[in-house]
């Protein structure tokens, strides 16, 4: 499986109000905070009565969001919206990554933030944290998880339920014998990567089918696990990029 290329985005508003009208997947529409037409607060209560959640952003967010250098009004992003079920998302197109004890809110938002970009199916965390951990990893995140799966479970139940979707497990760990680019993101993949100071422990990493190793030519003996997340979700893409 590749990228998750069913996401999109529509920016002008006879095309918003076409997905609408055929009933395309809208997963979400983004709004400009401030006055707006009729026209597209009309096509805002169409989409809002239709099911679709409904964003109000600032101008700032609605310019970066586009691609264009423009803030529109209205930005439709298209495809499934983000699943809050663990065997849902498991079953979808795309790389699921599995964080397991991470404890540092940056840590965790910037993981959420490569994911998304890089169109990872989604994310599970299994960790213990309380409300105001998770909102520092959603504003480090830049919200990601507006567009991106993001799940709170524990390591056991998201292993089992990659088994059972028939992903393979790929554990990222100091004590792997495989590189990444020996190893096949192509497939159905599930993406273990462990905490800052105990990584993956024994039990977990046991039920991997590779265990990955990001060479390193310093004395320090591992990367930060933003940085070996990043580096992973780049060799996925690589491997993914005509698909």
């Amino acid at each position: 499986m590749g990228s998750n290329f069913a996401r999109g985005r529509l920016t002008d508003l006879p095309s918003i109000q076409r997905a609408i009208d055929r009933r395309m997947p809208i997963s979400l529409i983004l709004v400009r905070e401030g006055p707006r037409s009729d026209a597209v607060s009309a096509v805002a209560e169409r989409a809002r009565a239709a099911g679709v959640a409904i964003s109000i952003e600032s101008e700032r967010e609605m310019r970066r969001m586009s691609e264009t250098g423009d803030a529109p009004e209205l930005l439709a992003v298209t495809g499934p919206p983000p699943t809050h079920d663990l065997a849902t998302l498991m079953a979808a197109e795309g790389l699921v990554l599995i964080l397991i004890g991470l404890r540092y809110p940056g840590n965790i938002g910037f993981i959420l933030r490569s994911a998304e970009v890089a169109g990872a199916a989604g994310v599970v965390v299994a960790n213990d944290w309380a409300g105001s951990e998770w909102q520092e990893a959603q504003r480090v995140g830049m919200r990601a998880q507006r567009f991106l799966s993001v799940l709170e479970v524990g390591a056991g139940d998201a292993i089992a339920a990659a088994r059972s979707a028939g992903r393979r497990l790929v554990a990222v760990e100091t004590s792997g014998s495989t590189l990444p680019w020996e190893v096949d993101l192509s497939k159905s993949t599930a993406l273990m990567m462990g905490g800052e100071t105990k990584g993956i422990s024994g039990d977990f990493l046991a039920q991997a089918d590779e265990v990955v190793r990001i060479p390193t030519r310093g004395f320090i003996p591992s990367y930060n696990v933003q940085a070996a997340t990043g580096m992973l979700l780049g060799e996925w893409l690589r491997q993914t990029r005509d698909a």
